[in-house]
């Protein structure tokens, strides 16, 4: 896969009978640049071989990984979903082999041609008997919340596969994952937020994805009352009505629009602040900021309570996050 040397990717090659660690070496690449797993099962050949490849911009990441000899099933846990607090959704794009995966109680086996999606916020299970080279295309939580109702309505759904939009969407992610490694970061950007609305444009029978018509009012009044909460969750005194002003839309519409998503307005406020303060802790040192830094920084009055809630969604506490780093 050649040599990488633009800003913000990551590449793996490797042997396991030249390098013996190269399987903790795999785990490590996809947990940098996908999402934290454990091997329920995993059988390798003796000349086990992987080959990885990412680049990561602003929450979307294009990577390439190929493994050879070997049978593995990887399970993404609770405990895993708590410590590395990922929620974005990744697309796999089979270029050789199959992949199983299963979540949400539904099981989808996806080969070339086809692809499948899961949340990295809910638990998943991979499974591969063989040699395989895949693609994955993550999309940030936030950007898919924007444009669908139910997110988890289309994680491991079958595809239409042959269709002109289904193949347009194969054929995108092929190109992209080409010349990906030669775009700067603005070009980049740029190309992944189309190429995503692409891809949950093709996902619309999958899920309960508002209609095109209906993006320009429900899905734009939503957009914009969670930009205003993202940008204003640092005033601990920020209320409802406060937001449902700045919209220009009746605090009661607002509910309706939170609800159709099965949460309330003031959980989705809790969250983002909790999310803001995770992401703080975890590129910070005891050395630079406080826990109560960061509490404050993010809307909190209330260290006890901080604290609980923090711990309460990730299953660690916020001092713990930060000592760690």
């Amino acid at each position: 896969m050649g040599e990488i040397l633009a800003t913000g990717t990551h590449e793996l090659c490797g042997s396991i009978t030249a390098q013996p660690d190269i399987y903790q070496k795999w785990m490590g690449f996809v947990a940098q640049h996908l999402y934290t797993y454990v091997p329920v099962s995993l059988t390798t050949h003796p000349r086990f071989e992987v080959q990885g490849r990412a680049r990561t911009v602003e929450g979307f990441t294009m990577a390439r990984f190929a493994t050879s000899a070997g049978k593995c099933r990887l399970q993404r846990t609770n405990a895993n979903i708590a410590s590395d607090g990922r929620d974005g959704y990744a697309l796999y794009v089979p270029i050789r082999g199959e992949m199983g995966i299963s979540q949400f109680g539904r099981e989808q086996l996806v080969g070339v041609g086809g692809y499948g999606v899961i949340s990295a916020g809910a638990l998943a299970n991979h499974a591969k008997s063989g040699d395989n080279d895949t693609l994955c295309f993550v999309l940030p939580r936030s950007f898919v919340e924007e444009r669908v109702v139910h997110g988890e309505d289309i994680c491991a759904r079958p595809c239409a596969m042959g269709t002109g939009l289904h193949n347009l969407l194969i054929e995108t992610l092929h190109a992209l994952q080409k010349n990906v490694w030669l775009m700067t970061d603005d070009e980049l950007r740029a190309s992944l937020r189309c190429i995503a609305d692409l891809a949950l444009c093709a996902l619309r029978g999958s899920a309960d994805i508002m209609p095109q018509a209906a993006w320009s009012v429900r899905t734009t009044n939503l957009a914009r009352a969670k930009r205003i909460i993202r940008a204003k969750m640092s005033d601990p005194d920020l209320k409802l009505a406060t937001i449902a002003r700045e919209t220009g839309l009746s605090l009661r519409y607002l509910h309706d629009l939170f609800r159709d998503e099965g949460r309330t307005m003031w959980e989705f406020l809790k969250n983002e602040r909790l999310q803001r303060a995770r992401e703080i802790l975890e590129r910070s040192s005891p050395r630079s900021v406080t826990v109560t830094d960061v509490s404050l920084e993010c809307g909190f009055t209330n260290m006890s309570y901080f604290s609980s809630s923090f711990k309460r969604a990730f299953g660690v506490s916020p001092r713990d996050v930060l000592a760690s780093h």
